[in-house]
């Protein structure tokens, strides 16, 4: 009587009541373990919750990446703004600055081999860095400043691009001196005279490519609400006005109407395809083919080509490694290639009866020409042996000149080089950023015209 054993956890004693120091033992040996327990549970309970909430935060993390919902865009813009900053030393948009490749000159124009270069123009689109705007600008091919067209999106489109950036991308300039303009994320195609006034201008989403036709027209690619959805049509229109004058589908006069033969888009006829998908930056798996250029085949080379016939379209595929040969009649696909290129822009029709496609390689730290023959399906690489090196993960263009140089645009070098048929550099252009070292403006495409090739000096006259 009066003593009690006691057996828990890190105590063990028999305590008996004889004194004053009972109650100091009793709390030691009994009272303790039962507080430490009791602190315990509170401590794991209160990890266990934080372990929950920490698990619920991941779980709606992936949910906002996946499906790109509140705060997506937020946190988005964010990472954007500090990486841009940790990059360059300021905020700009995703592409707008890019950083230049070793060995690149700091000039804006640099003449490797002054002997070699194609006598013209130079017609460039990209960020002026010193206007805080884009513009086309036409440069002699000396090397110095001709012309400069100012394109502001804004003043285009005051309700500003649904799709989140003003950045053009489809180029071509006329001979009256004026330009066709279109933006992959834009909601508009313009064409604007040598003032930057409007000729025309036509809603919707026209883009990457407008490619003239014999008949004066051009030919380019119109996407259902994006550029990166899944639905696009090849849409023809008149370059004067702008009007419409045909168009046909890729997903319901091309795909649907092969069946079998549909395998070369990497889908069935019956694929649930939709007309509102994820911006490809929330989620890639949304842009199917992403359609980047499209060029009908001319008259006066037709003949090159026996298997095709004048005004064939050639198209390029980016996301499935994917270049053909449509006929706009009927939608039929009569010769395609997944490959040997990677990510690819720009096919050309050349006139030795090959294509020539631009392989970005994207990943793979430089991009290259490759040359097929459609029929043979042999393949080369013109510029293995020559001493330029250029990537671009994406985007890019190049152009067969007539004294045999090739005229490539490097969109994330900032950078266009005219290049000797093998390969050797001949002249070099850098979007210089102001104020920035080691970085250049984006270029977004790019051309060369002959000297005589405008009907009117291109200039400004009010």
């Amino acid at each position: 009587p009066g003593c009690i054993r006691t057996r828990k956890p890190f105590a063990m004693a028999e305590l008996c009541d004889e004194g004053p120091g009972y109650r100091i033992l009793r709390q030691a040996f009994v009272r303790a373990p039962r507080n430490m327990t009791r602190s315990i549970e509170k401590r794991v309970f209160i990890v266990s919750a934080l372990f929950l909430v920490a698990l619920a935060l991941f779980a709606y993390g992936v949910i906002v990446g996946r499906f790109g919902i509140w705060p997506h865009a937020h946190i988005q813009s964010g990472w954007q703004a500090a990486s841009s900053y940790l990059r360059f030393g300021e905020v700009a948009p995703r592409g707008r600055l890019v950083l230049v490749p070793a060995g690149a000159s700091r000039e804006m124009v640099t003449v490797h081999q002054a002997e070699r270069r194609a006598e013209g123009y130079y017609a460039i689109l990209g960020w002026d860095s010193g206007d805080k705007g884009y513009a086309a600008w036409l440069q002699r091919h000396e090397g110095g400043p001709s012309h400069r067209w100012r394109i502001d999106y804004g003043r285009l489109d005051p309700d500003g691009p649904s799709n989140e950036s003003d950045a053009p991308h489809a180029f071509y300039v006329l001979p009256d001196a004026s330009i066709i303009v279109g933006f992959d994320r834009g909601d508009l195609m313009v064409r604007l005279d040598g003032c930057g006034r409007v000729i025309w201008q036509k809603d919707g989403v026209f883009h990457h490519a407008v490619s003239p036709a014999d008949d004066g027209s051009f030919w380019t690619w119109r996407g259902e609400r994006a550029a990166y959805g899944h639905f696009h049509y090849l849409h023809n229109f008149d370059a004067e006005t702008g009007r419409i004058i045909r168009e046909f589908g890729l997903i319901e006069d091309v795909i649907r109407g092969a069946g079998e033969g549909s395998h070369v888009f990497g889908v069935r006829p019956d694929y649930p395809f939709q007309t509102n998908v994820p911006d490809p930056q929330v989620d890639p798996t949304g842009d199917l083919f992403h359609p980047n250029d499209i060029e009908p085949l001319s008259d006066d080379i037709a003949n090159r080509f026996p298997q095709f016939e004048s005004g064939d379209l050639l198209v390029s595929f980016r996301n499935i490694n994917l270049v053909a040969v449509i006929e706009p009649a009927s939608g039929r696909v009569k010769w395609s290639s997944n490959g040997p290129w990677l990510a690819q822009h720009d096919p050309d029709f050349l006139d030795d009866g090959t294509l020539s496609v631009y392989s970005n390689n994207t990943g793979r730290g430089r991009s290259e020409i490759i040359r097929i023959d459609p029929v043979t399906m042999a393949t080369r690489n013109p510029l293995f042996d020559g001493n330029v090196r250029f990537a671009s993960n994406s985007m890019g263009t190049h152009q067969y000149l007539p004294n045999g140089n090739i005229l490539l645009t490097v969109p994330q070098e900032g950078r266009v080089l005219e290049v000797t048929k093998r390969g050797d550099l001949v002249l070099e252009f850098n979007n210089v950023a102001v104020g920035l070292s080691g970085v250049n403006g984006h270029i977004a495409n790019a051309m060369w015209v002959p000297a005589d090739y405008f009907v009117r000096t291109p200039g400004c006259e009010d």
